[in-house]
């Protein structure tokens, strides 16, 4: 008897939660700001004055699925959005954080420095601007293709990172 009595309950829970799980919608966060006022955002892809080739591609992509989720699709191509995200990549760079007891290195941390602003297209008024850095700590592998594979996957969550914070800094703002 106990355990159908605990199946019941796990089925009530289960239940209570897809409730109260289905009620909350999906609803753009943009409410006020030149964001909300605004019929888009064109997203220019960076330059990039780093070392590391592609990074501003990377970069692009996560900027433009975070500004699609959290203004409701609003990512319009140039000569249809009133405002301009456009920036540069400054540097990227990778150094040794750990080492093991052989004094070898353990982990790399990847850093990236980028430096955006959010334009009025018609006035060229600078509504934000702002310099960013994020890093990861990822694994030494002694296969170079492990370790590529460790170090692309790190740039992944950089640059995932500071597309949020960017995101993050133009709500700070208004």
């Amino acid at each position: 008897m106990p355990a159908r009595s605990m199946a019941l309950r796990t089925i009530v829970l289960a239940l209570l939660v897809l409730v109260l799980a289905g009620g909350c919608g999906y609803r753009p966060v943009v409410q006020r700001g030149p964001l909300a006022e605004a019929n888009g955002v064109d997203i220019v892809l960076f330059a990039n004055k780093s070392f590391r080739p592609g990074v501003e591609g990377v970069l692009a992509r996560d900027l433009i699925d975070e500004f699609a989720l959290r203004t409701g699709r609003r990512v319009l191509p140039g000569d249809k959005a009133q405002l301009e995200l456009s920036g540069t990549v400054l540097s990227y760079a990778t150094s040794p954080v750990s080492y093991n007891r052989l004094d070898a290195i353990q982990e790399y941390s990847a850093a990236m420095t980028v430096q955006a602003s959010l334009r009025e297209k018609r006035t060229q008024k600078v509504l934000w601007k702002g310099e960013l850095t994020e890093q990861q700590v990822y694994p030494v592998n002694a296969n170079i293709a492990l370790q590529q594979n460790a170090e692309e996957a790190a740039v992944a969550k950089v640059t995932r990172r500071l597309a949020e914070r960017i995101w993050q800094k133009l709500g700070e703002r208004f």
